[in-house]
């Protein structure tokens, strides 16, 4: 089973990048499985769900706040909680006695938390619509003041107390009152009665040299509004690789995102050993089409894959339009009835399978891309297999439904 050599990977790219515009994304919640049938009939599921279990986020909760020495854990859910989903993952981890609260940079985002009744503190970390302001406020946001001009938009809601985070830039550069800047906006934060800073945090960036820097940078800012006698509430540094990286960057509270899932931010991390962490999620999709391709036959717009022998190809209903990795035709394999296939082919709605040349494969049998059962299909055993990283799987889209397990 080869690849056609004559048809580079980087060709196709460009090829799909110019008909992506084409391409439909389709998910709707799985339902029972009815009788399963072979060939080009329709399976009663057509549509891929992920997958959560309880007891592993709770898990790895655990596990943060014992790498941080038992500090609490702000849990940064950003970008519907990197796929996995922002309500449906909160609401897990409000139940965590390692959870002080969460992280979002979208105020949809935190008034959906509340919505599935999370009760911790949200923070707020990116912009709002003024139109949801009062919401906000209602439901106990803590906004963040990023610069002069978010703090005179916040200035500008009529309520009589509004409580916000000093976000500042130590030198990440993309988000932030620059350091220089934020004993001054500080100072005029502390002149509004109405204004309570709940958090003062920043961002580091990964090289250790200069993460270091910024720590000395944060604590100074610290320093100076502690001798004027202004609050900053909980502070925060430490993202994921941080955290395991600088533990000078602890603070009072650490801020991961990728941990939270059970993936460390780099394959083989010596902390794995010592602090190990559960796979909190399944991404799951059925068999819609089976078919023996013959040899010379090829799939995909390019003809990416050219079959060499007779052998029998399945259909999943996911690709990258909902957040599945084109580059897992490069390696990546699937669980199928307990055994491991290789993906061959993604294209914007589906993934092709490769079940070699006799199978026992149905229309309508579940595979799972990505999950706990075998360590290939594990974040970090995907991102092996493809040459990549860990982050590389957690990019569903919203719509793709979940199903929340005690533990699985």
């Amino acid at each position: 089973m080869l690849k056609n050599a004559e048809i580079s990977i980087r060709s196709r790219r460009s090829f799909i990048q110019k008909t992506a515009a084409g391409m439909a994304l389709i998910s709707i919640a799985p339902t029972a499985f009815g009788n399963i049938v072979t060939g080009h009939k329709a399976a009663p599921q057509s549509k891929p769900w992920i997958e959560l279990s309880k007891s592993a986020y709770l898990h790895n909760a655990a596990q943060i706040s014992r790498m941080a020495d038992g500090k609490p854990v702000v849990a940064v859910l950003k970008n519907n909680a990197y796929g996995l989903g922002g309500p449906e993952v909160s609401k897990i981890l409000d139940q965590s006695k390692d959870i002080f609260g969460m992280a979002v940079v979208k105020d949809s985002t935190a008034l959906e938390m509340r919505t599935a009744g999370v009760s911790k503190p949200i923070l707020l970390m990116g912009d709002f619509d003024m139109d949801l302001a009062d919401e906000l406020i209602e439901k106990n946001i803590t906004l963040s003041v990023y610069s002069k001009s978010s703090l005179d938009k916040i200035l500008k809601i009529g309520a009589s107390t509004i409580k916000v985070a000093l976000y500042i830039d130590t030198g990440l550069g993309r988000m932030g009152i620059p350091y220089r800047e934020a004993v001054e906006i500080a100072e005029e934060i502390s002149k509004y009665k109405q204004l309570s800073i709940e958090q003062t945090f920043s961002t580091l960036t990964t090289p250790k040299d200069f993460a270091t820097e910024q720590i000395a940078r944060f604590e100074d800012i610290i320093t100076k509004l502690d001798q004027k006698g202004i609050s900053t509430g909980l502070k925060h540094l430490a993202p994921s690789y941080s955290l395991l990286d600088l533990k000078n960057s602890h603070q009072e509270a650490v801020r991961p995102g990728i941990l939270l899932h059970g993936s460390f931010p780099l394959a083989h991390m010596d902390q794995a050993a010592n602090f190990p962490l559960k796979v909190s999620y399944r991404l799951k999709a059925p068999v819609i089409r089976l078919e023996k391709l013959k040899a010379g036959d090829t799939i995909g717009f390019s003809r990416f894959y050219r079959v060499e022998k007779d052998e029998w190809i399945a259909t999943l209903p996911i690709g990258w339009a909902d957040g599945y990795y084109s580059g897992a035709e490069n390696g990546a394999l699937v669980l199928l009835d307990g055994k491991l296939f290789p993906v061959v082919n993604v294209n914007a709605s589906h993934a092709n399978i490769s079940l070699g040349a006799k199978t026992k494969i149905k229309v309508g049998d579940v595979a799972t891309l990505i999950g706990p059962d075998h360590p290939e299909i594990t974040p970090e055993g995907f991102g092996k297999l493809v040459n990549g990283h860990n982050y590389l799987q957690i990019n569903y889209k919203e719509s793709i439904p979940k199903k929340i397990y005690e533990n699985f």
